[in-house]
């Protein structure tokens, strides 16, 4: 089976090739364990509500800006061309990441991706949309605030066929559960529990970032104020 993938994503891993380790200790390890319940619930609170903006706005940090931008299907020379404003840069963020999980729900709570079953098939109501979309056929990037907009609405009229087309219960399927095994356990994937900043998500150094693998969540996480927040999530 193929790797999920949001086709039309154009999203970059959080995880920066040159990072550095924080040092471990006993109140990292507290902490450690903190970050992964915090990570535990949100994917829970995924389960309960199929929403991913709504989620987000449950466990961010109080400014999340730099992850908006970081993680969008815009380059920092497009932010600068089109003068979005932060309310445009969020709702493109949280419709990139909405589709991105419903997709990897949908497909992954259907076929293992250890077996050699042939590809999940995709709802016709879906296939419609994105053989009609400029942006899935051409590779099309947004030229003005408009056609930001209509990307945006792309992205959230999918999210919702995903969202119907669900099996009932799909994270809680034997076939989801044995692909989430499969991905936690995966070889080859290099982080550390413990990440001294993060350049990406301006976290600055002497700030712990802690990273939780919950398979197709994986987590960046940091204490602000005295409790867990998430400041981010990788997507491959």
């Amino acid at each position: 089976m193929r790797k999920f993938v949001a086709t039309v994503l154009y999203i970059s891993l959080t995880a920066t090739p040159h990072v550095t380790f924080a040092q471990n200790s006993t109140e990292n390890t507290d902490k450690q364990l903190r970050a992964e319940q915090i990570a535990d619930r949100f994917v829970e609170r995924f389960q309960q509500t199929l929403d991913f903006g709504v989620v987000w706005k449950e466990f961010r940090l109080s400014d999340p800006s730099c992850t908006h931008r970081a993680n969008g299907n815009l380059g920092e020379n497009d932010y600068a061309k089109l003068r979005l404003k932060g309310d445009i840069i969020e709702k493109l963020y949280i419709a990139t990441m909405n589709l991105y999980y419903l997709q990897a729900v949908y497909e992954l709570s259907l076929t293992r991706i250890d077996s050699q079953s042939e590809d999940v098939p995709t709802p016709a109501e879906i296939e419609v949309i994105e053989k009609r979309s400029k942006f899935f056929q051409n590779d099309h990037t947004p030229q003005n605030q408009e056609e930001v907009s209509e990307l945006i609405g792309t992205f959230d009229q999918l999210a919702r066929l995903y969202r119907k087309y669900l099996p009932k219960e799909a994270m809680k399927s034997a076939t989801w559960r044995a692909n989430e095994k499969y991905l936690r356990s995966r070889s080859g994937m290099a982080y550390a529990d413990v990440l001294n900043g993060d350049e990406t998500l301006c976290i600055p150094k002497g700030n712990n970032v802690y990273i939780v693998d919950r398979g197709v969540f994986y987590f960046y996480v940091v204490e602000e104020g005295g409790k867990m927040k998430v400041a981010g999530l990788g997507i491959d």
